[in-house]
């Protein structure tokens, strides 16, 4: 049954808790004691939500995504709002270009203060295929081409640049930058192989 729009909100607001709770994790400290209880609540809270879970309300794509393309996969670890590992990244296009705007946090980290390589290549992947889709082209993935050129910071507003470069045939080639604070840090290129209709 699909979730009301209160059950969303729910879902919405869990998941934002949870996403807190794995920020903090990666950090966290304390006594043995503070830890144990943490522990214990989070034991209770597992089997609260276990015998809740295989009921999914959420619908796995959703077409109508009204300009904010967190909601074409609701649930998609890299772009949906009801994932709590999905960078909080603000989607959207303009003009030519689709955009994707914000900060990543210890949950995404790799070498010492910045992002790993992996979740840049996986953003990349997501937003290359929604410019794709912006440009009434969707398709999968069939080749990814990341360039590092510097450190993806944390906690620092990122912003990564997508565009349609060329078609021939179903093959669609779609290319990408990130900047922060005008420094270039990554680019990419992806080649997507065009649905058939």
């Amino acid at each position: 049954m699909p979730a009301s729009d209160q059950q969303r909100q729910q879902l919405l607001h869990i998941c934002g808790q949870l996403r807190e709770a794995l920020e903090s994790s990666q950090t966290l400290g304390g006594s043995s004691s503070e830890l144990a209880e943490v522990e214990a609540t989070l034991t209770s809270l597992n089997r609260q939500m276990a015998a809740l879970r295989d009921r999914k309300m959420l619908e796995f794509y959703n077409p109508d995504y009204k300009g904010d393309f967190r909601n074409i996969l609701p649930c998609s670890p890299l772009s949906g709002y009801f994932n709590p590992i999905a960078p909080e990244l603000k989607i959207w296009r303009e003009d030519e270009f689709v955009y994707a705007e914000g900060s990543l946090g210890k949950i995404h980290e790799g070498p010492p203060a910045s992002v790993h390589g992996g979740v840049i290549s996986g953003i990349y992947d997501q937003v290359l295929a929604f410019t794709g889709l912006a440009n009434e082209l969707p398709g999968m993935t069939a080749s990814l081409t990341i360039k590092y050129h510097r450190p993806t910071p944390l906690f620092k507003t990122i912003r990564f640049t997508t565009w349609l470069e060329k078609k021939r045939d179903r093959h669609i080639i779609i290319h990408g930058e990130c900047h922060s604070d005008g420094t270039l840090l990554t680019s990419a290129e992806g080649l997507f192989i065009q649905y058939k209709k």
